[in-house]
């Protein structure tokens, strides 16, 4: 009888235990499928950029349209404002926002530009006045302001100009995947568009008129 019993008690305690393991193993794999998830999910972090002072959110491969419009006005004021003296900081700045694919050519023109400026002993100044982005490319910005050109004896060129450029999120980084300076205003696609028929119109103008 006491043995009968303790078997029936043994049998139970072992049921009781297989069905233990069973739940710490389905456990184990619900947490493993847990930390897949949270691995692989896109991670959204709030940040402050710079020349920006409210918050913004960023994310592995996209973010807010303060943030980049926020970091499209910090790299114009950064090249819109070279010195002399600082132009070697400026260059050290905006060598980790470059992407891969423009940094050597940005590099060189940065050399020449900054061998230019100490030469001639000219300081650039740059008031950014406001921030386009492209309908047709939300990557693509342009920052429209005031540059200063100064020279040794004071002399100054006022004239406006444009930095266009295109910004592109990648492993939560910001970075200058395609860059242009040019005086006058945007050459926004919609620009381009209006002086493309304006300048049709013309030519159908004057092909009458002959």
């Amino acid at each position: 009888m006491l043995a009968r019993n303790l078997k029936d008690t043994f049998d139970t305690l072992r049921g009781e235990a297989k069905f233990l393991r069973m739940i710490v193993l389905g456990l184990i794999v619900a947490n493993l499928f847990v930390s897949c998830v949270a691995i692989s999910r896109d991670q959204v972090v709030t940040v402050v950029p710079p020349t920006l002072a409210e918050q913004s959110w960023l994310s592995k491969t996209r973010a807010g349209e303060e943030y980049t419009e926020a970091w499209a006005m910090y790299i114009a004021m950064l090249l819109g404002n070279v010195t002399p003296s600082n132009a070697t900081v400026v260059k050290e700045a905006i060598g980790p926002i470059l992407d891969s694919g423009i940094y050597q050519d940005v590099m060189e023109v940065l050399d020449h530009q900054i061998f230019l400026i100490r030469q001639d002993r000219v300081s650039l100044g740059f008031e950014p006045q406001k921030v386009l982005r492209d309908n047709a490319n939300p990557n693509k910005f342009f920052v429209v302001g005031r540059s200063v050109s100064e020279g040794p004896i004071g002399d100054k060129k006022r004239q406006s100009r444009t930095y266009e450029m295109e910004l592109v999120i990648r492993n939560y980084r910001p970075l200058l995947s395609w860059l242009n300076t040019y005086s006058g205003e945007a050459r926004s696609q919609d620009v381009i568009d209006r002086e493309t028929q304006l300048n049709e119109r013309m030519d159908k103008l004057h092909n009458k008129t002959e």
